[in-house]
């Protein structure tokens, strides 16, 4: 079981907005009224001002001068540096303890894959959380409180990309089951050279994928058949 965490105001204002974002609620280039949230959750705008910058650092918002903030769009640039930091950071942590994990590390990888595999059919949000406490461990075990912080900043903007860039919508919780395994197993041959290389491949796929999903669904909306039309 895991520990209990006290929150503060300002991270449960920006839970509840992660949430919104999560469940569609809020979609990419929506503005976010200060004053509105503050009436919806009885919070004073000081937790909501601190929240909302919390988020834009996290690259779920975006912010403009005499605009104020709104839901971010990323588009597959955006997708392409958040997935290659990631890796990076992930292959760093590795490379720190080369890539020996502990028996009690593997059950608790295990135990979240078990979870994800029994998570409903695209269940957006569950299966986000599994990804995001998988590679936790990842990163955790290199007790670099910096890297850490790094990589967790990293985390939503991460959960946008894949929503954005429309990967993973069918058979959702399969999808990311069968990569995570694919991960863990190379993780569980203590071969380094494989590890990193497929922590490298666990992300860029996932690019490619979506590359391939955006030009299919150009050549649909513009009535092209072809690769070259």
């Amino acid at each position: 079981m895991s520990r209990l965490r006290y929150k503060t105001l300002r991270e449960n204002v920006a839970d509840e907005i992660r949430t919104r974002i999560m469940n569609q609620e809020y979609v990419p280039g929506m503005r976010i009224i200060e004053q509105n949230l503050s009436e919806e959750l009885g919070v004073s705008r000081g937790p909501i001002r601190e929240a909302l910058r919390q988020l834009e650092q996290e690259g779920l918002l975006t912010y403009e001068r005499n605009v104020g903030c709104s839901i971010s769009r990323l588009d597959i640039n955006d997708v392409y540096e958040i997935y290659l930091m990631r890796s990076t950071y992930e292959i760093l942590a590795v490379r720190s303890y080369g890539g020996r994990f502990t028996e009690s590390e593997f059950r608790r990888m295990e135990s979240v894959l078990e979870r994800m595999r029994k998570l409903e059919p695209n269940d957006f949000q569950g299966v986000v959380e599994c990804d995001q406490e998988f590679h936790g461990i990842i990163i955790q075990k290199s007790g670099m409180k910096r890297l850490h912080k790094a990589w967790e900043d990293l985390n939503y903007g991460s959960y946008l990309a894949v929503k954005n860039g429309g990967v993973y919508k069918d058979k959702l919780h399969e999808r990311q089951y069968n990569i995570h395994r694919i991960l863990l197993d190379s993780l569980k041959t203590g071969d380094l050279d494989l590890i990193l290389k497929t922590i490298e491949s666990h992300y860029m796929d996932a690019v490619s994928q979506m590359k391939r999903e955006a030009s299919a669904e150009y050549r649909v909306q513009t009535g092209c058949t072809s690769e070259a039309g």
